[in-house]
């Protein structure tokens, strides 16, 4: 690595404060497991590393009658172990389990997964098709953005160097709704996800007939996408024999992989039809 020098925040304003100090010359560092094998690799270069870890306030599950909140600091560990997810939200548990390595899922931070903004990020598909939103804040100012509009390229959002994310927000599910993460671990040194999908389904009051849908599409393009024509074509259909399979092969053509684009697309068809599938009966 580069020499860098290291500050701890103790608190978010002390945060804010050093990103508009240092603006492009320091990070945020939380889990450290994406950024410190940047840093190794010199892919970034800071020259201020600044530590967020300890700030209690930015680690936290709630629930209230508008949905979910979490902070960035919470670990995949927290997430899988929460019974306020577990109960509501199980396609969140389904992300962090899909993060193998126990280290990692103790380590790691649902915001550091987000705001690295990799292409597999676990838990960008199923928060897409959540319709999460983000609540940044800076010593200017505070925003919210939707995550579909959060992700601009590979490993690029618009989060700004001065800019913080401090808090996750996701809407109470509606009635009749179940959802579903399903993903394709690549076989590799690194523990990475082939092909990621998500999905949230609400069916009408007969409980035949798809009333909405989301999909989220992870590491089959350069960033997590939403299925939005497969979702189209789902609403207002009657459940039967065949539509998730049409559904999938949509996907799959809405899909852009960069690598291995026959096989990941094929997968995203499959996975697609599965992950609507348990989503179904996931539904209560």
């Amino acid at each position: 690595m580069k020499n860098f020098e290291y500050i701890k925040a103790n608190t978010i304003e002390e945060a804010i404060t050093l990103l508009d100090k240092y603006k492009e010359k320091a990070k945020i560092f939380a889990g450290g497991t994406d950024i410190l094998v940047q840093m190794k690799q010199r892919k970034i270069t800071p020259e201020y590393l600044i530590d967020i870890k300890g700030i209690s306030e930015l680690e936290y599950i709630e629930r209230n009658d508008r949905g979910l909140k979490i902070g960035p600091l919470t670990t995949h560990a927290s997430i899988s172990n929460s019974s306020v997810i577990q109960e509501k939200f199980g396609l969140l548990v389904d992300a962090a389990l899909a993060i193998h390595a126990v280290q990692i899922q103790n380590r790691g931070t649902i915001g550091g997964n987000i705001c690295n903004a990799s292409p597999s990020a676990d838990t960008a598909p199923p928060l897409l098709a959540l319709g999460a939103e983000l609540k940044l804040a800076s010593k200017a100012e505070e925003r919210t953005v939707m995550l579909e509009d959060f992700f601009t390229d590979s490993f690029k959002t618009v989060l700004k160097e001065t800019e913080m994310l401090t808090e996750i927000r996701v809407p109470n599910l509606p009635l009749h709704s179940g959802g579903s993460y399903l993903w394709l671990p690549k076989i590799a040194a690194v523990d990475e996800t082939l092909v990621g999908v998500a999905v949230v389904m609400t069916l009408d009051s007969s409980g035949k007939v798809c009333s909405d849908v989301k999909i989220g599409l992870g590491s089959v393009a350069p960033t997590p996408i939403r299925a939005k024509k497969a979702e189209e074509f789902l609403k207002g259909k009657r459940i039967e024999d065949g539509l998730f399979a049409q559904a999938g092969q949509i996907a799959s053509n809405e899909a852009i992989p960069r690598s291995r684009a026959e096989y990941r697309s094929k997968m995203v068809k499959i996975y697609v039809e599965r992950a609507l599938n348990q989503a179904l009966r996931r539904i209560s």
